[in-house]
């Protein structure tokens, strides 16, 4: 037969009962009220998960092409084919000229119907040479295009007796000291800058533009004054090599 329990130890068991109740349900709540939030056990990213990566090829294109700009920059473009030389590659044989007197504007020495080498003041089918170095500082005077046996032609002195000496085309040939002529190159410089040349031939005579003789070779100191040529560079030389 069980025992009634007692009136006060029932209210006691009650009170500690509901005491109990409060503690658990204070540790489980926000002191201010708010729900507690578990923290994530995943690891972080300075990124959310749904951005998408950085894409660097805008960039790299970017800087690619600023370094072929700067590399272009520093280096220069290529000249172009045939563009120019200057005085060393008219002198190398490398390029074709026209040959003129100075202080002369208008006239340019050419290639005569007779085959002498005169001045002329309009066009003419041979007006263009090339100074082809044959060795020991001395040059022959060529034709920039072929003639009619399919090679150019070479200036070269031809004695006259009691006349002056002239220039004449002839087939070329380094074993003739008629063909060999010094370019000797003078202070002065022509109208736009270029150098300006004395052309000395065999046995030390120089040509002369004369007003009664046209072109002619004669003895320095020999009366009146010698005369001087700029070369007037008209594009890269063509001429094929001859054996």
């Amino acid at each position: 037969m069980r025992r009634p329990i007692a009136r006060s130890t029932r209210t006691g068991l009650v009170t500690a009962l509901c005491a109990g109740l409060l503690l658990t349900q204070g540790c489980a709540a926000d002191p201010d009220g708010e729900p507690s939030v578990t923290p994530s056990v995943g690891p972080t990213t300075g990124a959310s998960a749904g951005d998408p990566p950085a894409t660097p090829s805008a960039t790299t294109s970017s800087a690619t092409t600023s370094s072929a700009t700067t590399s272009s920059s520093a280096t220069g473009s290529p000249p172009a084919a045939g563009g120019g030389g200057g005085d060393e590659a008219i002198l190398r044989g490398e390029r074709q000229v026209a040959i003129k007197p100075v202080p002369s504007f208008e006239s340019i020495l050419a290639v005569d119907e007779k085959g002498r080498l005169n001045l002329t003041d309009g066009g003419a089918e041979y007006a263009l040479f090339v100074l082809d170095p044959v060795g020991g500082g001395r040059h022959q005077i060529k034709t920039a295009s072929a003639d009619r046996s399919g090679e150019p032609s070479c200036m070269g002195l031809r004695d006259n007796g009691n006349e002056p000496t002239t220039v004449m085309a002839a087939p070329c040939d380094t074993s003739a000291a008629g063909q060999l002529f010094t370019l000797e190159r003078m202070r002065a410089t022509d109208e736009r800058g270029r150098p300006t040349y004395a052309i000395r031939g065999d046995k030390g005579v120089h040509l002369r533009a004369t007003a009664d003789s046209g072109l002619v070779a004669r003895a320095a100191g020999g009366g009146g004054l010698d005369t001087a040529f700029a070369f007037v560079d008209n594009g890269e030389a063509t001429l094929p090599e001859l054996d």
